[in-house]
C-alpha cells in the first residue's frame, strides 16, 4: 500500500531557534514533511526553485530586506509553489499587500500552532488562509474594496508628483534598491536618495513598506501588473 503524499515545505526565516521550533511541529504531522530551510531574502528565489515545494512558508523580515517585494517573482518563477507568510505583524495593510502580491495565506507567529497546521493544509490545497480577525472566505471582497477606495482616496497626491517622481515611486515600490533604480533610470544614488525624500513627504510614506502598500492600494503593482 502506497503511503499518502506528503506537503513538501519550505521554510524562509532568518531566526534558526524559531526554524528549528517550526520544524519540529511540522513533522510532527503526519502528511508534511519540511524539504528546505533559508535565512537569507538574496538566497529565497534560488532555493525555492532548486527544491520546488509545495507550500513556501515565508518571513517578511529577513537579512537582505523585506521579501514582500519578491513574492510576485517567486510565483511568477514557481508557480507550483504556494506562499504562506508567517509574521510577527498583525497588520491589515501588510495581509492586503501580501495577498495582492501572490501569497495564498497569512498567520501571525503567534497563532496557536493548529491554525498554522491548518494554513498550511489550507493554501496546499488551494484556498486562502488568513489568521486574523477576519472571515477568510471575505478577502477577496475585502481586497477590491480596500483597492478602489483607496484609488479614489489617493489619485490626488499622486498626480502631484512630478514624472520623474512617478518612476522613482513605482521602482521603489516595487523592491528596487537605490542604486539598482539610479541604474536604471541613469541618475546619481543621491539624486534618487532626494526624489525618495521629496515623495514621502508629499505622499505622507517613510519606509519602504509604505511605498509597497501605498502602491499595492492603487493596484499599480500585484499580479498582472509586471
Amino acid at each position: 500500500m502506497n503511503e499518502p503524499t506528503k506537503i513538501r515545505l519550505a521554510i524562509a526565516d532568518d531566526h534558526p531557534v524559531f526554524r528549528a521550533g517550526l520544524k519540529l511541529l511540522l513533522q510532527m504531522n503526519d502528511d508534511m514533511e519540511v524539504v528546505g530551510e533559508v535565512s537569507d531574502t538574496g538566497r529565497i528565489l534560488e532555493e525555492v526553485k532548486r527544491l520546488e515545494p509545495d507550500v513556501l512558508i515565508l518571513d517578511l523580515t529577513m537579512p537582505g530586506g523585506s521579501t514582500l517585494p519578491h513574492i510576485e517573482s517567486l510565483r511568477r518563477e514557481v508557480p507550483s509553489t504556494r506562499i504562506l507568510v508567517l509574521s510577527m505583524h498583525d497588520d491589515l495593510g501588510l495581509v492586503r499587500a501580501a495577498l495582492a502580491s501572490g501569497a495564498s495565506g497569512y498567520v501571525v507567529k503567534a497563532a496557536a500552532d493548529t491554525e498554522v497546521t491548518a494554513a498550511i493544509r489550507a493554501v496546499a490545497g488551494g484556498k486562502i488562509f488568513v489568521d486574523l480577525d477576519l472571515d477568510p472566505t471575505q478577502v477577496g471582497s475585502l481586497l477590491a474594496a480596500e483597492q478602489e477606495t483607496a484609488a479614489d482616496d489617493k489619485k490626488g497626491p499622486l498626480r502631484n508628483l512630478s514624472a520623474r517622481e512617478k518612476s522613482v515611486f513605482l521602482q521603489l515600490a516595487k523592491g528596487y534598491t537605490n542604486q539598482e533604480i539610479a541604474d536604471e533610470l541613469e541618475l546619481s544614488v543621491k539624486t534618487v536618495e532626494t526624489y525618495r525624500g521629496r515623495i514621502g513627504v508629499k505622499l505622507g510614506l517613510r519606509s519602504r513598506a509604505d511605498f509597497i502598500r501605498f502602491a499595492v492600494e492603487l493596484g499599480l503593482i500585484g499580479p498582472g501588473n509586471y
